[in-house]
């Protein structure tokens, strides 16, 4: 299985007035959104699943990238992969899937967290910047620390 986790675009500040989990994307992380997925598809030729946070700025990060990479099927959102997700949850969501190819659009610490957890038994942890993108790679069934990191790219590369 191919597994892509990305971290959602730059979002509007965290207000008094507004609910976290209805915060937008800016313009600005609309466009490096999409400039990024344009990127992304020099090096991923499909997606078979894109599921997302159902946070509004996920569904918008996911939104943009079924635009850029033609995707006909629905983006599926759940809870499982939320911010605040516990590690075993978002594992067997993953795992509830049979198709080879998955991203997944998701927030912060929780990218760096479950990344981490994918790839290392060191408790590691990597920084996931707002746009990235990193591509784990497991052969067999998706267990802790049973993948293999093929790449991590900042949104900033593709400006």
């Amino acid at each position: 299985m191919n597994l892509y986790l990305i971290r959602h675009g730059d979002a509007e500040p965290i207000s008094p007035t507004k609910s976290d989990h209805k915060r937008e994307l800016t313009p600005k992380g609309k466009g490096s959104i999409r400039k990024a997925a344009e990127g992304w598809k020099k090096i991923i030729k499909s997606f078979d699943i894109i599921a997302a946070s159902p946070l509004t700025r996920a569904v918008q990060t996911a939104e943009i990238i079924v635009e850029v990479f033609n995707y006909k099927e629905k983006v599926i959102t759940d809870k499982r992969i939320t911010s605040g997700a516990k590690f075993e949850d978002f594992k067997d969501f993953i795992k509830s899937f049979d198709e080879d190819v998955i991203a997944i659009v998701g927030h912060e610490p929780d990218m760096s967290r479950h990344l981490s957890a994918l790839v290392s038994s060191s408790g590691s942890y990597v920084e996931f910047k707002k746009g990235s993108i990193a591509k784990i790679k497991f052969e067999g069934k998706v267990r802790a620390s049973g993948g293999t990191l093929e790449f991590l790219i900042p949104s900033e590369l593709f400006k």
